[in-house]
C-alpha cells in the first residue's frame, strides 16, 4: 500500500475514505487503528511511511458518507457471495471504480467484479502494489507519457531526468506512445548483457560527428524503437540516461 500512495498526486487524486477507516479490521484480528499504534509500528520504517502517507489523504474530507452515492436498498455481492452494500466496494461502484487496499488473499487481484442487484457486472480496479495506479491513470488517460514513463521506470535502466521534451516525449503522436513504451519495457527487462547483443535493440556507440551532444560529458549511445525511431543517451551506473529521440532517421545518417 505505501508504494501506491507514493504514486498518487493531491493535485489530481481525491481519496474517499469512510467514517471509520481506522476502526475497520485489516487482519482478522486487528484494525488499522490497532495496527498503526502498534509497538511494530514505533520501530519500523516502513509503518512509519505509510502513516505518513496515510495522513496526507486519510486524515480529513472527503468521507464518501458526506454524500453517498450507492443506494442502501441496493444489493452488491462479491463473486464469493458476500454482501459489501454500506461498504467502499459499493460505493466505488457509483464513483470512479477503483479502489485501494491492504494486499490479502481477498484482494490479491487488480480486477474485482461486483455483482449490482445480481443483474449487472461491474468491475473495480483494486490498488494494492507498486505501479497499479500509474497503470490506471495512464489507461484512463490522466497522465502524459512522459509521467507514465517516469513513474513505470523508476529505478530501473531508463533514466528520463535528462530529456530535452522539445526533442522527446513531445514528438510523439498518439500511435507513436506504445511503441516507445514497448521498447522501454523490453530494455528494462533484459540484462546489459542480453542488451548488447539484442539485433532488435541494436545498442551502440554513437560518434556524434555533427558535436549534437557536443554539452554532455559522456560517451552516446542509442538504440532502436522501430526500424526509423531511435533513442539516444548516455549509460553512467547500469542506468541509460535518455537525451533525445529522432522519428526521421537524420541523425542516424
Amino acid at each position: 500500500m505505501i508504494s501506491v500512495f507514493k504514486e498518487l498526486s493531491k493535485e489530481r487524486d481525491v481519496v474517499y475514505k469512510k467514517y471509520d477507516l481506522y476502526a475497520c479490521k485489516i487482519t482478522s484480528e486487528r484494525s488499522l487503528y490497532d495496527f498503526l499504534t502498534s509497538q511494530v509500528a514505533r520501530i519500523s520504517d516502513a509503518t512509519r511511511r505509510l502513516k505518513t502517507l496515510l495522513s496526507g489523504f486519510m486524515l480529513d474530507e472527503p468521507y464518501w458518507e458526506s454524500s453517498q452515492r450507492h443506494s442502501s436498498e441496493i444489493s452488491y455481492l462479491l463473486e464469493n457471495g458476500a454482501e459489501v452494500c454500506g461498504s467502499s466496494l459499493a460505493e466505488a461502484c457509483e464513483r470512479d471504480k477503483a479502489i485501494i487496499s491492504f494486499q490479502s488473499e481477498c484482494f490479491n487481484v487488480s480486477k474485482i467484479n461486483i455483482y449490482k442487484n445480481a443483474t449487472e457486472d461491474i468491475v473495480l480496479d483494486n490498488l494494492f502494489d507498486r505501479g497499479h495506479c500509474n497503470e490506471l491513470n495512464w489507461e484512463r488517460n490522466n497522465i502524459c507519457i512522459k509521467e507514465y514513463c517516469v513513474n513505470r521506470f523508476e529505478e530501473g535502466k531508463l533514466d528520463f531526468s535528462q530529456i530535452d521534451d522539445k526533442v522527446g516525449f513531445d514528438l510523439l503522436k498518439e500511435e507513436d506512445e506504445e511503441l516507445f513504451i514497448d521498447t522501454f519495457r523490453k530494455f528494462t527487462e533484459l540484462s546489459w548483457q542480453q542488451i548488447n547483443v539484442d539485433d532488435g535493440l541494436d545498442y551502440k556507440f554513437y560518434p556524434d560527428k555533427n558535436n549534437i551532444f557536443k554539452a554532455v560529458p559522456y560517451k552516446i549511445h542509442k538504440f532502436r524503437v522501430t526500424q526509423k525511431y531511435r533513442c539516444f543517451g548516455y549509460t553512467e551506473d547500469g542506468v541509460f540516461y535518455v537525451l533525445r529521440f529522432d522519428l526521421e532517421h537524420k541523425l542516424s545518417d
